[in-house]
């Protein structure tokens, strides 16, 4: 029999959040004879249908044709990758930063950050919690994920990997550097963003920022190859500083990274001119890139179909008792075969508000999916 893993052997940083640390999962399991508890996250969350679907949602650009366009997918792999990286150096615990990494962003919705500013406003409109997809990525891990074919009661994660997750938001651009919570919050009552705060790890705190790393970059490549930028656009001390490609960007940014954080052993961060030429990055893409007239076209017709379907879609789960009679809609229809299953699978209770369990079902669909259930529900078929 092998000698099993000791992380306390490998992970020597005295801040390093070790398994035998964790404040655990809601639902106990016996301990696995060759994996921490870690790395058996690592492998519910790649294993989950909710990790797999990330391959059809973009990040920037809707319905992309171009296989070289970056996915949600690809950069969950990619945050993962490099999260890793970043805890070797520090002697930090990489299963840990690869499990946040990984989920992260599983509660994203179709069409980008588009679908989720749709999804926030049905949420407005009908009293429900704002639509985030911090929060809603830990609802997935808690509530909606599935493995293999059993409920969907979610993965069962460990506390700091749930943590990781629901605060992994790294929009906010005034620190250069980021202090780990001190105090852990009860994860399961977060309903607001205001309410989530700092990482309660280190490693936590590597994926906030490497989620950053790596989408300046990468969105940046999108870019020049959708045609919306050329490279004499790209600010010039980003070439000189950052680099000139995404391979550049992310070496630069992950080694200045961890010199950076080696040096202040209680918190992870850039230096201030690094952080800087990151911020200007992001701000350049922002205005050429994710604002652009190409991008921007689409919104309208992406809103409508969002809304359009939401609305079938709680009209007929409440004329139809939760879809228990399926006999009045098309057998055609698979959307409602699948609408169905979803609601089973989840195992809702008369107590869930219909609105949730619709909004629940479409947060969780690709970009292609919403495409094919409106041309299913929408499009006459044809009979002869």
């Amino acid at each position: 029999m092998c000698k099993p893993f000791d992380e306390a052997e490998i992970y020597l940083n005295p801040n390093a959040m070790l398994w035998t640390k964790s404040q655990g999962r809601k639902i106990d399991q016996p301990a696995d004879q060759y994996r921490t508890e870690f790395q058996r996250d690592v492998n519910k969350i790649t294993y989950s249908q909710s990790f797999r679907r990330l391959k059809h949602k973009t990040q920037v650009f809707f319905l992309a044709h171009n296989d070289h366009i970056c996915t949600r997918l690809d950069h969950s792999l990619y945050v993962a990758s490099a999260s890793r990286v970043i805890a070797r150096h520090l002697r930090l615990n990489e299963d840990l930063t690869e499990a946040i990494g990984l989920g992260h962003d599983l509660g994203h919705a179709p069409f980008g950050h588009h679908g989720e500013t749709v999804l926030k406003e049905i949420s407005k409109e009908h009293g429900l919690p704002p639509f985030k997809h911090e929060i809603h990525s830990l609802r997935v891990v808690d509530k909606l994920a599935e493995l293999d074919r059993g409920k969907a009661s979610g993965l069962n994660l460990m506390y700091e990997v749930r943590d990781g997750i629901v605060s992994h938001c790294g929009e906010d651009f005034k620190s250069s550097y980021i202090t780990p919570a001190k105090k852990t919050v009860p994860l399961e009552e977060i309903t607001l963003l205001k309410d989530v705060g700092m990482p309660s790890t280190l490693e936590g705190a590597i994926v906030r920022l490497t989620d950053k790393i790596a989408y300046a970059g990468r969105d940046l490549e999108d870019g020049l190859t959708a045609n919306l930028i050329v490279e004499n656009d790209i600010p010039q001390d980003i070439v000189k500083y950052l680099g000139n490609n995404n391979g550049e960007i992310v070496g630069t940014l992950i080694s200045d990274l961890i010199d950076y954080s080696v040096k202040h052993q209680d918190r992870i961060g850039f230096s201030e001119d690094k952080f800087e030429l990151l911020n200007i990055l992001l701000n350049f893409n922002y205005k050429n890139i994710y604002l652009s007239k190409q991008v921007e076209k689409d919104k309208p017709q992406a809103t409508s179909g969002i809304k359009d379907l939401f609305d079938h879609l709680l009209n007929d789960l409440a004329k139809s008792e939760r879809l228990q009679n399926l006999s009045l809609f098309s057998e055609r229809i698979t959307v409602y075969k699948i609408f169905k299953k979803f609601i089973d699978t989840v195992g809702y209770t008369n107590e869930d508000d219909d609105a949730q369990i619709v909004l629940d079902f479409i947060a969780g669909f690709t970009d292609n999916y919403i495409i094919d259930s409106l041309q299913e529900i929408f499009v006459p078929k044809y009979i002869v």
